[in-house]
């Protein structure tokens, strides 16, 4: 065999191992399925009835092919999945099932305030601040209680200690807005002052769903004296929704200053001091003995 055909051979040799490898690539990566894209869509972590506010724990994701992605869905990075947190459900939602935009009222929307209301129930607002409202930590969804604090005056002895009484007038009374904010805030979200305000501004107001005979004792504490709000654990209160409503506290013993204060206690305990106003005590007249009996001059 002469040199050229030699070289020849080898070129054959290699483009025939050229081939077979190419045509090995083929084989593999025709028989290899094609990973198929996914995406992450709005699903309920738990049942959701009607007319609950949806909170962050209310929902989880689901990873679908996008293939089977549905019109209405909601999908993560979607600007509706933050609209989606303060959102009302309108209808029953079973755990696990797909959450659409349909499926809900969104907290912009034209209406929210009366979709989110129960039936037969009311809304009304109460002024608060940073100290009778948590300090900004109640949010849309929660349960609270009212509780009353009122000074009681004493106009028949002005020289008494005060009388301050603090009594829950409604338990577990669903909250539905915050000042002007009726769903809860996002991590994306502006910093911005309690109740919608400008920085600096601490007085606002909450809104709370009560039937129209609790609205009209609301109204009345409110010109009694000052109303705090006392969150609820949700471990040990049912979610709104569930037909659950605020219980009227009325059974509920006043606590007074003097059952904190060991100071209104003393003061309480105290004698009533002698004023200008009083008449003086009259002492007794002398009295003379003599001869076993008694007279006076």
């Amino acid at each position: 065999m002469n040199k050229l055909s030699l070289t020849r051979y080898l070129a054959v040799l290699v483009l025939a191992v050229v081939f077979a490898v190419l045509l090995r690539w083929l084989f593999v990566t025709s028989n290899t399925p094609q990973q198929e894209a996914k995406t992450e869509i709005q699903v309920a972590a738990s049942a959701l009835p009607a007319g609950l506010l949806i909170k962050a724990d209310d929902l989880t994701w689901r990873e679908i092919p996008a293939a089977n992605l549905a019109k209405g869905n909601i999908v993560k990075n979607d600007p509706a999945a933050k609209r989606l947190l303060g959102a009302v459900v309108r209808h029953p939602i079973a755990e696990g099932d797909i959450i659409g935009e349909k499926d809900v009222v969104f907290p912009d929307a034209p209406g929210f305030l009366a979709a989110a209301l129960q039936p037969e129930m009311r809304a009304v607002s109460v002024a608060i601040d940073d100290v009778t409202g948590n300090a900004g930590l109640i949010l849309p969804g929660d349960r609270v209680d009212l509780v009353l604090t009122q000074r009681i005056n004493q106009t028949e002895t002005p020289d008494a200690p005060p009388r301050v009484a603090s009594e829950t007038i409604l338990s577990g009374v669903r909250v539905i807005a915050v000042g002007s904010q009726i769903r809860a805030p996002t991590d994306n979200d502006a910093p911005a002052a309690p109740g919608g305000g400008h920085a600096g501004n601490t007085a606002r107001t909450v809104t709370l769903e009560v039937d129209p005979r609790d609205g009209e004792k609301v109204t009345v504490a409110t010109r009694l004296g000052q109303l705090s709000l006392a969150l609820r654990s949700l471990a040990t209160t049912r979610r709104a929704g569930d037909g659950e409503t605020a219980v009227a506290a009325s059974a509920q013993t006043p606590v007074w200053g003097q059952d904190v204060s060991e100071a209104v206690r003393s003061l309480s305990a105290k004698p009533a001091p002698h004023t200008a106003n009083q008449p003086a005590a009259t002492a007794s007249p002398p009295q003379v003995f003599h001869g076993g009996g008694k007279s006076s001059p």
